[in-house]
């Protein structure tokens, strides 16, 4: 088994970033982003505690070649089970590959870190393991997966950058400067956006 951890700084406070973060809107707004024909919420249960989802997802990129080849399959699609925890903002999943499910394991955390007031950390920890018929093309297999892993991390804090203006976010920290808390812009009719 071998592990990988890739982080990237997203421009959103923490809290307001793992609200976010795994909820069916951002799902659906990241697709054209991330290259994937689709992403669909299978099932979804929640508690005060967690929240626990089943999404089936499905690249527009392929397999590796030798992949596809050696299983004459190129109709991908994966589901991700998903356990999010929300009092320490994390999401544990695990990825049921689209292929020879019983050889191929790949799982993970994902953590959300405060930085400061507007900014936080995304860390992913990634775990892969291959068993059986795929021990010989691991090598292969988790390049090719760990290079899609790592454009999207790349990609990820414009994602939410755009997303944030999708939905007209304001960070919290920003609201001191609004219009009732400065009355000679209120007076004028002026909206100061922050």
């Amino acid at each position: 088994m071998t592990s990988h951890t890739l982080t990237s700084i997203i421009p959103m406070n923490a809290n307001d970033f793992f609200k976010i973060a795994e909820s069916e809107s951002f799902d659906q707004f990241q697709v054209p982003y991330f290259n994937l024909k689709s992403h669909r919420l299978i099932e979804q249960t929640e508690n005060d505690t967690h929240i626990i989802r089943k999404i089936e997802i499905k690249p527009k990129s392929g397999a590796p070649k030798i992949l596809t080849k050696f299983l004459g399959n190129e109709d991908l699609r994966y589901i991700d089970t998903q356990v999010i925890i929300k009092s320490k903002r994390e999401l544990h999943f695990k990825t049921n590959a689209p292929l020879l499910t019983d050889h191929i394991h790949v799982d993970g955390i994902v953590k959300i870190e405060e930085l400061d007031a507007d900014t936080c950390l995304r860390v992913m920890k990634v775990n892969f393991k291959f068993t059986g018929p795929l021990y010989f093309f691991s090598k292969v297999i988790e390049s090719h997966i760990l290079s899609e892993l790592k454009q999207t991390i790349e990609i990820y804090p414009k994602v939410v950058a755009d997303y944030k203006v999708h939905i007209g976010y304001r960070p919290k920290s920003n609201l001191k400067n609004s219009v009732s808390d400065t009355p000679s812009l209120k007076k004028s009719g002026v909206l100061l956006m922050i």
